[in-house]
């Protein structure tokens, strides 16, 4: 899956937040910046959800930055 959402990332940039609901499904967490700038993270492998604590070595998370107009601006992958 992974491998798939690093090919397909770049294709999320544009998208309107209401367009990533209905592709991605709804975000793990949302966060709020300055500027009305807002973030979208689901959590991709190690969270919660997937596995046990204690058996995730790696936490790996997709993170979607929209602009003021609501539109996807970038798109990353990053672990912990």
């Amino acid at each position: 899956m992974l491998d798939q959402m690093e090919r397909v990332k770049d294709q999320l940039k544009g998208l309107n937040q209401d367009e990533m609901v209905k592709v991605l499904g709804k975000p793990d967490k949302n966060e709020l910046y300055k500027r009305n700038q807002k973030f979208f993270i689901y959590e991709i492998a190690g969270a919660k959800a997937c596995t046990p604590p204690d058996e995730a070595s790696s936490y790996i998370y997709l993170s979607i930055r929209f602009n003021a107009t609501g539109l996807a601006k970038e798109a990353m992958i990053y672990r912990e």
